[in-house]
């Protein structure tokens, strides 16, 4: 069982990280023991801003048990960067494809998992070799980047995946339109709906502290994401505004609007700038740190807003749902609409649309108690019915039932 992937082994800065960090341990948990798990990781050199020394010590300590090696491949950045741009995507899937002839000439027979964009050029590069099955997991897509250049490598890619008879999966709905969109035959496509591991479901120990401008009785509000314009977050500050004018009483806005650098990027000091002209305290965060989803377990937490103009799944309503946080606000962009369903597991509101999203945290602020509870418990619902070992397992009794006893039971 081979997967290759660019966060989530020694790096678990993005929403793709964790859902990565999940797929692994759940294969890792369900592969029968004389399957050998290899793990083809984006190489991250521990002087990088994104290496993660505590998550991945964790991570192999959690997959210890399950006989497995790490094969290290290069996407010419000199291990300073897990994704980088179109030219390190080229050089990875090239290093990449030399790996894996090597992996599949020495295994008869074996599964290949190739996770998210920087994989979509692989499939051309491969050989396809008798017993081996193939799969590409895109989490998200140059469209959501909006990056024409990559779109068309992304696209040619894709079909390279399909001629090698590769199945592609789809973390959502919405992402089953896109490979479709892009070449796909829907007959190829492999329904792998993102979710929540047991793990992802235990609290953490530990959480940031809460900057006192946001600490008081009132409690606070919390969005938190990559700092890149289509997360919305300008949409959620101007919808802040226009509460103000309204004379609407508006916690304080914990903003975690995030990269792994140590210097705040042009669209961070954008939003500091938009934030100190708000009539409420915001306080931004520019800096990931992985204990940030502990804040979705404070006690003081009024609302947890997802602004996005564009998202593949929505993870983060998940992690929300799972959290017992409530009320969640969210738009209906991509993926969104399958976690967040309004007045259901919480209220939306259509992308890009700052009035609107107003709107939407005025009834989630307003809400009566009983209303809160019920949300909380469809959140947890759903989170249950999207349980990702479940998934994953499910995945293995499709392609290599011969790989889990428990896959090939639990289809």
């Amino acid at each position: 069982m081979a997967i290759a992937l660019h966060d989530g082994w020694y790096s678990t800065g993005t929403g793709a990280g964790r859902s990565n960090r999940a797929l692994i341990t759940a294969v890792a948990d369900a592969l029968a023991p004389d399957v050998r798990l290899i793990l083809l990781p984006v190489r991250l050199d521990p002087s990088s801003p994104e290496y993660d020394a505590a998550g991945h010590h964790r991570l192999r300590e959690r997959i210890a048990p399950a006989p497995h090696q790490v094969i290290d491949l290069d996407n010419g950045t000199q291990g300073r960067e897990r994704f980088g741009g179109l030219d390190a995507f080229r050089h990875l899937t090239h290093h990449a494809a030399r790996v894996l002839d090597e992996v599949m000439t020495s295994h008869r027979r074996g599964l290949l998992l190739a996770i998210d964009q920087p994989f979509a050029g692989l499939g051309p590069l491969l050989t396809p070799r008798p017993g081996w099955r193939l799969m590409y997991l895109p989490r998200s897509s140059a469209d959501h980047h909006d990056d024409h250049h990559r779109a068309a490598w992304e696209r040619d890619g894709i079909t390279g995946w399909v001629r090698t008879g590769a199945q592609l999966g789809a973390i959502s709905d919405h992402m089953r339109t896109l490979l479709i969109s892009k070449g796909a035959p829907a007959t190829r496509i492999l329904a792998v709906p993102g979710g929540l591991t047991e793990l992802d479901r235990t609290p953490l120990s530990a959480a940031p502290a809460l900057p006192s401008d946001v600490a008081g009785e009132a409690g606070f509000l919390l969005s938190m994401g990559r700092a890149t314009p289509y997360k919305g977050f300008t949409d959620l500050l101007d919808a802040l505004a226009l509460l103000a004018t309204r004379q609407v009483a508006v916690p304080p806005l914990l903003l975690a609007a995030v990269t792994d650098n140590g210097e705040p990027n042009t669209y961070q000091h954008h939003l500091r700038e938009r934030a100190a002209a708000l009539p409420l305290p915001v306080s931004l965060w520019t800096r990931y740190d992985p204990t940030l989803p502990g804040l979705l377990y404070h006690p003081r937490l009024r609302a947890v807003i997802v602004p996005s103009r564009t998202e593949p799944l929505g993870r983060i309503p998940l992690e929300a749902h799972a959290a017992g946080a409530a009320p969640v606000v969210a738009t209906t962009a991509g993926g969104l609409a399958e976690t967040v369903t309004d007045q259901i597991t919480g209220y939306t509101a259509p992308p890009a649309n700052p009035a609107a999203l107003a709107d939407a945290i005025h009834r989630a602020l307003t809400a009566p108690p009983d209303t809160v509870e019920r949300l909380r418990a469809a959140g947890a619902a759903l989170v249950a019915a999207r349980d990702y070992t479940r998934c994953i397992t499910g995945v293995l009794a499709h392609l290599a039932p011969w790989a889990s006893g428990a896959a090939a039971a639990n289809p």
